[in-house]
C-alpha cells in the first residue's frame, strides 16, 4: 500500500524553533537595521537638502548680482549720456533745430560717445522721424540683418513711443540678432535700441535719439558663463566668454512670473528673475543649477549604506546558521537518545514489533485530520504535528520498570499485576519530568511526550488511570493517542489475542465513543481510517 507522510519537515521544524527561541533577539536586530538605515538616509538626505539649498541661494545671490550690474551697466549709460547731451556743441546744435554747420562737432563727439560705449549706431531723428543725423563707430563692422529686419524698423517702432515720453525717460527695444562679418567668417550680435527724446534749451521736445548698443558688453560683465539671457521672445542667449562669442538657442523654458526656477531635468533646474532697465523689464537673467556631484554623493552613501547592510545581514545569517547547526546537532542527538531510550524499552515485548513507528504515524495522521475542524484549526499547528511526531513514542518509555514476569507473560494478568503494570504511566511521566528540569530542557516535544507518557490511558469518561480526567481534562495530544494506541492493540496480534480486522477496531472504537475516546477525535478517526488503513 501507498505510504503516507507523517514525518515532519526538519529544517522548517528547527527554523520555525529557532525563531521563537530568538524571537526577541531577531526583532532587536531588525529594529536596529531598521534605525539605522532610517538615520543614515536621513541623514544624507539632510545633508543633500542643505548642500543643495546652498547651492540654490548660491545661483540666486549671482542672478541677483548680474541684475545688479545690468542695472549700474544702464545707469551709468544714462548718466554719461546726459553728460554727452547737455554739452555746448550738442545744445547749440538742438538749439537750431539740427543747423547742418553743426555736424561735424557733433559727429565727433557722439561717435568719441560711442566708441567708448563700444556701440555700433546713434541716429538722430525730428518729431516728423526724419533722420537728421546718423553717427557709427569706426570700431565696428557692418552688421547683415536676418528676414530683412534692420535697426531702422526698430527705429520705427520706438519712434511713437520715444515721442510720448517726458525729459529723462528712455524707451528699450526688445533684444533683435544681427551678424558681423570679418572677411569669411561670421560672428552673431547681440543688440538693443534706447530711444530718448531731445529737448531745445527752452524744454520744447525737437526730435528723438536712438542708440543701437551692443551687448557683448553687458555679457562681459556677468559674473560667470551660467548665466544667460532669456528674451521676451523666448530666446536664450548664450556667451562663451573664453571665445568671446553668442549661442542663441531657443530651449522653450517657460519662465513666467518675476522670478522663479523651472526644473529642467532630475539633476538640472534653472533660477532666473526679470531684470529691470529703467522703468521697462525687455528680458530676464537665468542660472543653471546643476547638482548631479550631490546626487552622485548621496547615491554613494545610499549604496555605503547598503553594503553595510549586507555585512550586517550577512553577520545575523552566519549567526543564525551556526546556532542553527549547534541547535539541530542538539535536538537529534536529544531525540536519539530519547528514541533509543523508548526502543529499548518497548523492545522488552518482542511481540510489539513496530508498534512504536505505526502508534505515532497513526497519530500524526489522525492529529492533522483533526485540524481541519474549525475548533482545533489554531491548537493543532505545524509545531503541534511536529512535536507529536517525536513525543508519541515516548507513551510507554515507563515499561522499563516493569518486572519481565508481567511485562512478558504469556496469558492475561491478575488484578496485582495488572495494577503493576498500570505503573508505567507514572514511571515514565517522572523520569521525563526530573530530566526536563535537572538539564533545563525546552524542547516541547519532551513536554507532549510527559503528558501523552502519563495520560494515554485515560478514559473520556473518567473511568481512565492514573488520575481519572475526564473529557477536555485530558490533553489534547493524550486524546489523540489513546484511540491510536487502543487501534494498534486491536489490530495486532499478542500471545493471549489474534489480532482483528480493521473493520472490528473500527466498530470496536465507535461503540467507544463518549466513554473511552473522545466523539471529537472517533469522527476525525472515520474521516482518516483508510490512511491508518494503508500504514497497518
Amino acid at each position: 500500500m501507498k505510504r503516507i507522510p507523517t514525518q515532519p519537515g526538519g529544517g522548517s521544524f528547527l527554523i520555525r524553533k529557532l525563531i521563537r527561541q530568538n524571537l526577541v533577539y531577531l526583532i532587536v536586530i531588525l529594529l536596529l537595521i531598521v534605525g539605522f538605515g532610517i538615520s543614515l538616509y536621513l541623514g544624507t538626505r539632510q545633508v543633500y537638502e542643505e548642500e543643495a539649498q546652498w547651492r540654490s541661494q548660491k545661483t540666486m545671490a549671482e542672478i541677483s548680482s548680474g541684475k545688479t550690474i545690468i542695472s549700474n551697466y544702464f545707469s551709468d549709460l544714462q548718466r554719461d549720456l546726459d553728460f554727452v547731451l547737455a554739452l555746448p556743441d550738442l545744445k547749440s546744435y538742438f538749439a537750431k533745430d539740427f543747423e547742418p554747420l553743426k555736424n561735424s562737432g557733433v559727429e565727433k563727439v557722439l561717435t568719441g560717445f560711442l566708441e567708448g560705449k563700444q556701440s555700433y549706431h546713434m541716429t538722430v531723428t525730428n518729431l516728423s522721424g526724419a533722420e537728421m543725423l546718423k553717427v557709427e563707430s569706426e570700431l565696428k563692422r557692418p552688421l547683415s540683418w536676418p528676414n530683412n529686419l534692420s535697426n531702422r524698423e526698430i527705429h520705427r517702432e520706438l519712434f511713437e513711443k520715444a515721442v510720448a515720453l517726458e525729459k529723462g525717460q528712455i524707451a528699450l527695444s526688445s533684444i533683435y540678432f544681427a551678424t558681423e562679418k570679418e572677411g569669411t567668417n561670421t560672428r552673431k550680435r547681440v543688440l538693443m535700441t534706447l530711444a530718448l527724446p531731445l529737448f531745445d534749451d527752452r524744454a520744447v521736445k525737437i526730435g528723438v535719439l536712438f542708440i543701437d548698443l551692443d551687448l557683448i558688453n553687458v555679457f562681459e560683465i556677468l559674473p560667470n558663463n551660467q548665466l544667460f539671457i532669456h528674451t521676451n521672445d523666448g530666446a536664450d542667449i548664450f556667451f562663451d566668454k573664453k571665445v568671446g562669442s553668442f549661442n542663441i538657442k531657443n530651449l522653450g523654458y517657460a519662465l513666467t512670473g518675476n522670478s522663479g526656477w523651472y526644473p529642467v531635468t532630475e539633476l538640472e533646474m534653472i533660477h532666473y528673475s526679470k531684470v529691470k532697465i529703467f522703468a521697462d523689464q525687455p528680458f530676464i537673467i537665468a542660472e543653471y543649477h546643476q547638482y548631479p556631484l550631490l546626487k552622485v554623493t548621496l547615491g554613494k552613501l545610499i549604496y555605503l549604506f547598503g553594503a553595510l547592510f549586507l555585512l550586517f545581514l550577512s553577520l545575523v545569517v552566519f549567526s543564525i546558521f551556526t546556532n542553527f547547526s549547534v541547535l539541530n546537532k542538539t535536538i537529534n542527538t536529544q531525540k536519539a537518545i530519547v528514541f533509543s531510550l523508548a526502543t529499548l524499552a518497548e523492545g522488552r515485548d518482542p511481540e510489539t514489533g513496530k508498534h512504536l513507528e505505526r502508534s505515532r504515524d497513526y497519530a500524526v495522521i489522525l492529529a492533522r485530520q483533526l485540524s481541519t475542524h474549525k475548533r482545533y484549526k489554531k491548537v493543532i499547528t505545524r509545531d503541534f504535528l511536529d512535536n507529536l511526531y517525536y513525543a508519541a513514542t515516548l507513551h510507554d518509555i515507563g515499561k522499563v520498570a516493569i518486572p519481565d514476569a508481567i511485562l512478558l507473560k504469556n496469558g492475561k494478568l491478575t488484578d496485582i499485576e495488572f495494577d503493576e503494570m498500570k505503573k508505567h504511566v507514572l514511571t515514565g511521566q517522572n523520569v521525563l519530568r526530573e530530566t526536563i528540569e535537572k538539564y533545563h530542557l525546552t524542547e516541547s516535544f519532551l513536554e507532549m511526550g510527559m503528558n501523552i507518557c502519563a495520560y494515554h490511558h485515560e478514559k473520556y469518561n473518567g473511568k481512565g488511570y492514573p488520575d481519572g480526567l475526564v473529557g477536555k481534562e485530558i490533553p489534547l495530544e493524550a486524546r489523540v493517542f489513546a484511540l491510536c494506541d487502543a487501534y494498534d492493540a486491536i489490530r495486532s496480534k499478542r500471545s493471549y489475542k489474534e489480532g482483528l480486522s480493521h473493520l472490528e477496531a473500527m466498530n470496536r472504537i465507535v461503540a467507544d465513543k463518549n466513554q473511552h475516546f473522545d466523539p471529537d477525535v472517533v469522527e476525525a478517526f472515520l474521516e482518516c481510517e483508510e490512511k491508518l488503513l494503508a500504514i497497518t
